[in-house]
This record gives C-alpha cells, sequence and structure tokens, in this order.
C-alpha cells in the first residue's frame, strides 16, 4: 500500500527530543476516556465533525486506520489537516520557507562545522556546504528521519488517499506560510549544535518506539504530560507550539463544519488540556466526545 509522504514536523521533532531530555521517565497514563478520535457535535451543527489527533511518522508494519476512523471518514464530506498538505502546489510552496535569511554555515565555528559536515555525509550523503541555505529545523528533522530504520507513513497521508479516492475536498487550518512562521518561532538555531551532540540513533529510535506505544495505545495523556514537562523551563516556547495555535484552530473551526461535515486531523498533542482544542470547542458551546473502542 503507497502512503503519501510527509516529512517529520515540528511536532514530531519536538515530541522525540523531548523524549531524549526525559530519560524516557514517563509512564503510560490510565483513562476511560483515551481515544484519538472525537465527535463534535451541537450548537448550531445538522451533522456531527470530528476530530482526530494523528501521529506524523508510524512505522509502515505498525500501520492501521481504525475502523472507528474509517467510519467517521465515510460520515464527513470533507478533511481539514493542520496544512493542505494535498494541495497540488504544496511542496513548490513549502520550500519558499525552508530557506534561512543567513547562510548556516557562517553561524558556527570551524569545529562545529567538521561535526556536522561529517554528519550530513554519513546520514544523507550530502555535504552543509549544499545545505546551508536550509533553515537548521528542516536539517535537523532529516537527520533525524535517517535515523529512525523503518518506513515511515503518516495517518494524514492515509486521509489524503482517502480524500482522492472518494472525491472529496482537502483543506488546511493554518497557510504554509503560518505554519512555517510558528516553526520559526519554536525552534531555536542555537540548539541546534546542542541537540545533534546529546543523541544517538538507539536513543532516537527507543524514543521513537515509546511514542509511537503511547499513540498506538491512544494514550494522549501521557504525549500531553511529555510536553508540557518539555517546555516547563521555555512557556513561551510551549504558548507558541501548543496553545497560541489550538485557539486559532479552535476559532477557525466552526464556520467550517457548519458549513459541511468535517474531518479536523490534527497532531495529538493538540487535543487534551485546559487550552487543547476539545476544551476550547467545549468552551464555544459544543458537545465533544470520544469515540472508543
Amino acid at each position: 500500500m503507497k502512503h503519501h509522504k510527509t516529512p517529520l514536523t515540528v511536532y514530531t521533532f519536538i515530541l522525540i527530543v523531548a523524549m531524549l531530555m526525559s530519560a524516557f521517565t514517563l509512564k503510560a497514563q490510565s483513562s476511560s476516556a483515551s481515544s484519538i478520535l472525537w465527535k463534535i457535535e451541537g450548537k448550531d451543527l445538522n451533522k456531527p465533525s470530528y476530530l482526530l489527533g494523528t501521529s506524523h511518522m508510524i512505522c509502515e508494519d505498525q500501520f492501521n486506520l481504525p475502523a472507528k476512523v474509517k467510519v467517521a471518514l465515510d460520515q464527513t464530506q470533507q478533511s481539514y489537516l493542520e496544512i493542505d498538505m494535498a494541495n497540488p502546489n504544496f511542496v513548490t510552496e513549502a520550500q519558499k520557507y525552508m530557506k534561512t535569511s543567513e547562510p548556516f554555515d557562517k553561524t558556527v565555528n570551524e569545529e562545529d562545522y567538521k561535526f556536522i559536515d561529517s554528519l550530513l555525509s554519513l546520514k544523507l550523503k550530502t555535504s552543509l556546504q549544499n545545505v546551508k541555505n536550509i533553515k537548521p529545523m528542516i536539517i535537523l528533522s532529516s537527520l533525524m528521519q535517517a535515523s529512525i530504520p523503518c518506513k515511515i507513513v503518516s495517518m494524514e497521508g492515509e486521509i489524503i488517499k482517502n480524500a482522492v479516492q472518494h472525491h472529496k475536498k482537502t483543506g488546511g487550518l493554518s497557510s504554509i506560510e503560518e505554519q512555517y512562521g510558528f516553526m520559526g518561532q519554536i525552534f531555536k538555531p542555537k540548539d541546534f549544535v546542542p541537540y545533534l551532540k546529546t543523541w544517538s540513533d538507539h536513543n532516537i529510535n527507543e524514543a521513537f518506539k515509546a511514542i509511537n506505544k503511547a499513540y498506538l495505545a491512544e494514550d494522549l495523556q501521557t504525549i500531553d504530560k511529555l510536553m508540557t514537562e518539555f517546555y516547563a523551563t521555555d512557556p513561551e516556547g510551549y504558548k507558541i507550539l501548543l496553545p497560541v495555535r489550538n485557539r486559532l484552530w479552535a476559532n477557525r473551526m466552526p464556520l467550517i463544519m457548519k458549513e459541511t461535515p468535517t474531518m479536523f486531523a490534527i497532531g495529538s498533542g493538540h487535543l487534551l488540556g485546559k487550552e487543547g482544542v476539545i476544551n476550547l470547542l467545549k468552551e464555544q458551546g459544543y458537545k465533544v466526545t470520544p469515540i472508543l473502542n
């Protein structure tokens, strides 16, 4: 089965780094309302819409679209992702925001230059000179993805595939420009080299496995706790990564789903918490309930 490919996103990247920094101390959280899929009803909706917490990266041999998600897709007429990756101009548009304003090789010392260059040669078969105008976040994401020893697919890819097969519309809650703008605020270039020097392939793989285990168990509480603990020392970064975008999306969703029953698919870390999308929709008067297995 062929799936739509997606790069390692800022959200997944932060999750893996958070796992590396937390030394895997998190334990699974139990909850009777744990689910990746939530039904949105009430207020001014004639028909329900759905909110799906996605994983941007899953090993293909572990991928299985839950039956309840298939049912929800059948009951909706369109799908909205964080950004519209089904847009035929997506790659071209995204490339515009991947370049730095200053060549990256000019911002590191000679020792770090050699270190980065050797890593790029080993992992990506390229050199720092070749990617010097690419934002450090993109380089780091590519290096991290190269360390994961399995073929990666995404929940978003399956949703796009479903939309194409059934001639349904897709859209994005954020524009590409807005999404990459947030990325630039969340990830600090000065952290690039420190991140590179603190990881190993083994640790990345262990973190990736732990995150996917939590997701496949629909244990959003563990993922939410991980994000909160990681950003405890950087409240502004956390605010931009989750609450700010959550509120933007929760404010944009009502008009979309009032007109058309919609499947909203966003990173699973955006769902829970006081400032999560679920609670923000409830505050607007909608009934939001988990679809359990």
